[in-house]
């Protein structure tokens, strides 16, 4: 095995390779990386090398190990480095490409041929005589006098020696490169003045190849080649290198993440286990105080039946006493006696006949400790939330981005090699011709052999002529809505009251609006139903509708057309976002944005005329007003008309969505959802038209999620409808019953209120 301590004479390794063949023959050392020569799976000096698509080099028999053992069922095998998914066109693993570097670099051999070799010996002396033979001791050539001596000395008479003719047979100790590196013939020699390289048929050539076999093909100096390879892979390499910097730069930033991640996870123990401290010396004085409390109300009872029993008693011995004493008088007791005590025993039987027989007690109540209401709720309370703090708001690229995306990131990757337009090779071709080293010019060419790196913007923006047609990913949008992830009922008291809208907040909590008879309320169930809170209405004011993202509308009608209008923030506390007085010919549905402005779907709107004054006008509006009340903007049909669209008859519910800058309302008159940006741009209208089949009734609400869709429902069709951020469907839900009210919960599952007062949550991207 190689060790990989940097001392270790394994780890780097001398050998000799030519500096440039074209120019000179001699040799130089250069220091080879170790682990450019060590097999990755068996860390050992590369034996039989074989390098994959990736680059990334192994022993053959270390590779057939890793394919036979990591090859999935469709014949796709990760590269044990990189990951980099490979399948073999053939099954044999010995069709992979050697790797001709290594194998040179690994065992280096001077390739010698048989022309005669001068004498060693007689060299030194400054005679220059042809060997005949070669010691294989001491590696030196000897003439017929030298080997003599040499034979004959008794220091070297023990050295192996052999002839010339046997020397110049001997078998090198790895393969000729010419043996792997495809080359026309065996007579081909690179520093052959008359050598080329066939772009044509990708080998070398020699000078009567060319002339008999290559003629008609483009060729040119192996050197060209090599010299504007070495330049033209320059930039992608420096790319790499910035491909390099930026990946080592965001590891070491998330090595900071992991720390800090790790230091916030014993904080966190840590003061879990000290709130559990707290909340154990909490219960543990409440147990206190219960007892103590027990033991006084113990106290009071005992001392109360103590009270009622001496009373009893004492009643008792009256009685006694009054009984024995008249006893006595009537059987001792003379006629004198009896007649003058017979008034006063007479009064007392009396009185202690009217008295009383039982004494006015107080009742003594049992006592008993309530059942516990513990809840997952109750423990969130007592010890805190997990919650993200400063999480960045990251925008969810949709299905179609992604599919997108990654087919053309496909492309670009398979379009390196093998197409007609190679620029490097029209480069040298045009070089070549110039310096006369072509034998004919051709005007066709290849693709460029080396791609971009993925982070240059030669990678970002690929053009490709093939293009995927629309029809291809046409699939059957329409799915029944079943199997709910999770589902709860609402409370008997909420269900018995009147309904006017439900909500799902950034929290997943659900704001739940009701009216009855006496009272009006606004409810805050947690996700799986739990009540965690009730804010009442001020008498005199309203619910006039909740919108999806759980924003509840109160308002108090002022005649002649103008609202005192409120809208509570969606967390549940009953806090204003806005309030004020507006003007308005009715009120189809009211919610505001974060920054506390109004907006108000109608059909009608105030019209200014000379003749008349103000009047109202027939159309579906939406009007923006500023906290103040101050009418900001309208939208209506008028300000599309140049555009040939009627876009607002019955506009209903709406939704604002803060964080793309945009809101969303349903309009049972056009029939369509409409989306508008903030400033009134239209962005997308989707529902019926004139040229295409009817696709609502509705209709009736519209909600979006974090990843920006749309979410779109249709009661009289059982219909719940997802649209992307550019308004096209992506998919469509169908359900048996009608859903009273529908929203989206961060969690990604899809809220839906039924009738019979159940609420189920399905997953729905």
């Amino acid at each position: 095995m190689c060790s990989t301590s940097v001392d270790d004479e394994g780890c780097q390794r001398l050998f000799s390779r030519s500096n440039s063949i074209m120019e000179s023959s001699e040799q130089t050392e250069l220091v080879i990386p170790r682990q450019f020569l060590c097999c990755k799976l068996c860390d050992d000096d590369l034996k039989k090398p074989k390098y994959l698509p990736c680059l990334h080099t192994f022993c053959l028999k270390c590779m057939e190990e890793h394919i036979l053992s990591n090859t999935d069922s469709d014949g796709y095998f990760p590269c044990p480095t990189c990951a980099t998914e490979t399948t073999l066109s053939s099954e044999s693993v010995d069709n992979l490409p050697s790797n001709i570097l290594a194998m040179r670099l690994l065992n280096p051999v001077t390739e010698q041929t048989t022309c005669d070799m001068i004498c060693s010996t007689c060299k030194n002396s400054g005679n220059f005589v042809d060997a005949e033979s070669h010691c294989v001791t001491c590696d030196n050539f000897l003439c017929k006098t030298c080997s003599d001596s040499h034979d004959s000395q008794d220091e070297t008479s023990a050295h192996k020696t052999q002839s010339m003719d046997d020397y110049n047979r001997r078998t090198p100790s790895n393969p000729k490169q010419g043996e792997i590196i495809p080359t026309c013939c065996s007579n081909y020699d690179p520093i052959d003045i008359g050598a080329l390289f066939c772009v044509d048929c990708d080998m070398s050539v020699c000078a009567d190849c060319h002339i008999a076999n290559h003629g008609d093909h483009r060729c040119t100096e192996l050197m060209a080649v090599a010299n504007n390879f070495e330049q033209k892979i320059q930039e992608p390499l420096s790319e790499l290198d910035n491909d390099h910097d930026i990946l080592m730069e965001t590891l070491r930033n998330l090595d900071k993440k992991q720390m800090t991640a790790e230091k916030m996870q014993k904080s966190l123990t840590d003061n879990v286990k000290r709130r559990t401290q707290v909340l154990c010396g909490l219960i543990q004085n409440y147990e206190r105080l219960l007892l103590e409390e027990i033991g006084k109300r113990h106290h009071q009872q005992l001392q109360e039946i103590k009270n009622q029993k001496y009373d009893m008693k004492t009643h008792l011995s009256a009685i006694k006493g009054v009984k024995d004493f008249t006893e006595t008088l009537r059987n001792y007791g003379t006629y004198e006696e009896k007649v003058y005590m017979r008034k006063k025993v007479g009064f007392r039987i009396r009185e202690l006949c009217e008295e009383p027989l039982l004494p006015e007690t107080k009742e003594i109540l049992d006592l008993k400790l309530t059942e516990p209401h513990v809840t997952v709720e109750t423990i969130c309370d007592m010890f805190g939330e997990l919650k993200e703090v400063g999480a960045p708001e990251t925008k969810t690229p949709g299905l179609e981005d992604s599919l997108s995306a990654s087919y053309n990131l496909s492309h670009a990757l398979d379009s390196g090699h093998g197409s007609d337009n190679d620029p490097e090779l029209v480069e040298i071709l045009n070089s070549a011709i110039a310096n006369g080293m072509l034998s004919q010019s051709h005007s066709g060419s290849d693709t460029d052999m080396l791609g971009a790196s993925n982070t240059s913007e030669n990678m970002r923006n690929v053009k490709f002529s093939e293009e995927v047609t629309e029809s291809e990913y046409e699939t059957d949008l329409g799915y029944n809505l079943e199997n709910p992830k999770r589902e709860f009922v609402l409370p008997p008291g909420i269900q018995r009251e009147c309904f006017k809208g439900m909500g799902v907040n950034n929290n997943g909590d659900i704001i739940v609006g009701t009216t009855c008879k006496d009272h009006q309320s606004i409810y805050v169930l947690e996700k799986h139903g739990i009540l965690r809170g009730q804010v009442p209405v001020e008498n005199g004011w309203n619910i006039h509708s909740v919108s999806s993202d759980g924003k509840v509308a109160l308002t108090v009608p002022r005649g002649d057309n103008r609202f005192k209008v409120r809208v509570l923030t969606n967390d549940g506390s009953g806090h204003a976002l806005t309030d004020s007085h507006v003007e308005s010919f009715g009120l189809n549905f009211v919610t505001a944005d974060k920054n506390g402005r109004l907006m108000i779907t109608s059909n009608r709107y105030a019209q200014i005329r000379k003749s008349h004054g103000k009047s109202a006008k027939s159309g579906g509006n939406v009007a923006v007003f500023e906290r103040d009340g101050h009418l900001m903007q309208r939208i209506t049909n008028e300000d599309f008309q140049e555009a040939g669209m009627y876009l607002l008859e019955k506009p209903q519910c709406i939704v604002c969505d803060d964080k793309r800058r945009r809101f969303y309302l349903a309009d049972s008159g056009s029939h369509s959802v409409i989306s508008f940006e903030q400033d009134g741009q239209l962005v997308f209208q989707y529902g019926n038209t004139d040229t295409e089949d009817e696709v609502y009734q509705g209709p009736d609400m519209v909600a979006f999620d974090k990843y920006g869709n749309v979410i779109v429902t249709d009661k009289r069709e059982g219909r719940i409808d997802i649209l992307s951020s550019k308004g096209d469907l992506k998919k469509s839900y169908f359900m048996d019953d009608i859903p009273r009210f529908v929203g989206a919960t961060p969690d990604k599952l899809l809220m839906t209120a039924m009738t019979d007062g159940s609420v189920k949550f399905y997953e729905y991207l």
